[in-house]
């Protein structure tokens, strides 16, 4: 009668050994698969930091590069207002959108008759375009070129003797810095355009833009 109950013992202790073995299986396979996710997660999460590290350059270099036309444009939309209602203001064009626009307006809608004086009407819109050159982005210059035109004096010259044009370039350079304009911001000269007509062109320059420019005004002339 002893017999069948060792049988039973060993059968029942083969039994648990199996179901231990069984639960070790299942408890290593599930640390496995855990295992992998995490790798799988940390691969995963490397990747997301690289391409949110890539984003944020390419994010950092397109505000470097699109500041400064930006901001050009905005000096640009500025200064478009401030002569669209202007009186005698011929033509507004952009040459270059965010760096380069040319305005053309009468001489007389900006002097008094056959005088080299600014008119008084005229003074709140100098104000305010010397307000826009002095808006420069830092490391950037708005500049401000005004060209008169004159008649020629002999074949294709200009005129070398004092004249009304001379007179009244020098007049709106002293009017805008004695108003406060940027030293830097503003030349003056006379042009080959039409007599009694004058084009005003504004930059927007960069360092080396700004550095070529005057490498270039004050380079010998070429013989």
């Amino acid at each position: 009668m002893n017999k069948p109950k060792t049988t039973v013992r060993r059968t029942l202790i083969a039994r648990n050994d199996t179901t231990v073995l069984q639960f070790l299986s299942l408890y290593l396979l599930v640390l496995a698969f855990f295992i992998l996710l995490v790798t799988i997660s940390t691969v995963d999460k490397k990747k997301v930091e690289a391409v949110v590290d890539s984003i944020k350059s390419d994010a950092e270099q397109d505000k470097r590069e699109s500041g400064p036309i930006l901001a050009g444009q905005v000096f640009q939309d500025k200064t478009t207002e401030l002569f669209a209602t202007a009186l005698g203001v011929q033509k507004i064009e952009i040459m270059q959108l965010g760096k380069i626009m040319r305005i053309q307006m009468t001489a007389d809608a900006l002097f008094e008759p056959e005088k080299a004086i600014i008119k008084k009407s005229k003074q709140p819109l100098i104000d305010r375009v010397i307000a826009a050159l002095s808006s420069r982005p830092s490391g950037y210059q708005f500049d401000m070129e005004f060209v008169i035109g004159s008649a020629y004096s002999s074949g294709r010259n200009l005129p070398t003797q004092q004249s009304l044009e001379m007179r009244r370039a020098g007049a709106f350079v002293r009017e805008m810095l004695s108003r406060g304009a940027p030293p830097d911001a503003v030349s003056i000269g006379m042009g080959h355009i039409e007599k009694g007509q004058v084009v005003m062109w504004f930059y927007v320059r960069s360092p080396n833009d700004a550095k070529k420019f005057y490498k270039r005004l004050i380079a010998p002339p070429e013989e």
